[in-house]
């Protein structure tokens, strides 16, 4: 049973990522023990081709798809890296303004066959990009945290950054050693309340 909604939430995932796309699912599919996945074979149907790619999904619900392998092998990854270094740059510039304390920015910008010369806030890529974000907590409470965060997603949607998810992690130095002692993430449309802040 499980099997075969996994494969099920592999079609769905297909069908709205690739909707043009000719394919089929493979019967044949291994499980891996130490993960807890299905591994799937997909085959795309070109008029003069056929590839293979494998695809891993979570063996429990929502039966989660892992492994964007047709993605995966279409990045320019040269262009990504370039992008992501301006993406960052422009996106610690922008929250500065308003948020002296974020330290550090990531993101996860991947884009197929240099589709753009440069980075803007106006760049659609394949898909949506994860921000990653550090500041750190000194004597901030749980309120001003909050308060930060929301600051922080109404600069991204100010600018309407595609993005599918931020993360902020506040982190302290205790002894030489870095630990994070919140973590708040959020989707452009979340209404942040104090108890995303984990």
């Amino acid at each position: 049973m499980d099997k075969h909604k996994a494969k099920e939430s592999l079609k769905e995932f297909l069908e709205q990522t690739y909707p043009d796309m000719d394919y089929e699912i493979k019967q044949s599919v291994g499980y891996g023990w130490t993960d807890g996945t299905y591994r799937f074979k997909v085959v795309k149907k070109d008029p003069t081709v056929e590839t293979t790619y494998t695809f891993y999904v979570s063996s429990l619900e929502p039966y989660e798809v892992f492994s964007d392998t047709i993605h995966d092998s279409k990045i320019d990854k040269e262009a990504s890296k370039k992008l992501n270094a301006e993406a960052e740059q422009y996106i610690l510039t922008l929250l500065n303004e308003k948020v002296p304390q974020v330290d550090s920015v990531n993101t996860d910008v991947e884009v197929y066959n240099k589709v753009a010369e440069e980075w803007t806030p106006q760049l659609k890529t394949p898909k949506p990009i994860l921000i990653m974000l550090e500041i750190e907590k000194g004597d901030l409470t749980k309120e001003q945290m909050l308060q930060q965060s929301q600051e922080i997603q109404k600069q991204l949607n100010s600018e309407s950054i595609d993005y599918y998810l931020a993360e902020v992690g506040y982190r302290s130095v205790i002894n030489g050693e870095e630990t994070y002692d919140y973590y708040v993430s959020f989707t452009p449309e979340q209404e942040l309340t104090i108890k995303d802040l984990n």
